[in-house]
């Protein structure tokens, strides 16, 4: 996954899939956790999120994905990229969003 941001375009999103086609996209998904968000994705993603729904759809998805997917480890790293540049965010612990645990 690239995503950036540019005056003409301003935010954008690309997938690299292991053939290397570049391909851009709202929303992109990738690692061995993604196969377990996809539906989570598409009943969640909307166009147009403010950046704090956009922060939390990604900490969402990478908490579910963490939960069922053994190797997507135990820290979520965000990044906020905007004409002011890149914001980064850590979440660990407590800080994650919680969803089932039985």
């Amino acid at each position: 996954i690239v995503a950036g941001w540019d005056k003409v375009n301003g935010g954008q999103v690309y997938r690299i899939p292991i053939g290397g086609m570049l391909t851009r996209q709202p929303v992109a998904l990738g690692g061995s956790g993604s196969t377990y968000i996809y539906g989570y994705t598409d009943a969640t993603y909307k166009p147009n999120m403010s950046k704090q729904e956009a922060l939390q759809f990604v900490a969402n998805s990478l908490s579910l994905a963490m939960t069922r997917d053994g190797g997507s480890g135990g820290i979520i790293r965000l990044a906020s990229i905007s004409e002011e540049g890149v914001e980064r965010h850590t979440l660990i612990g407590d800080d994650m969003p919680k969803f089932y645990e039985g």
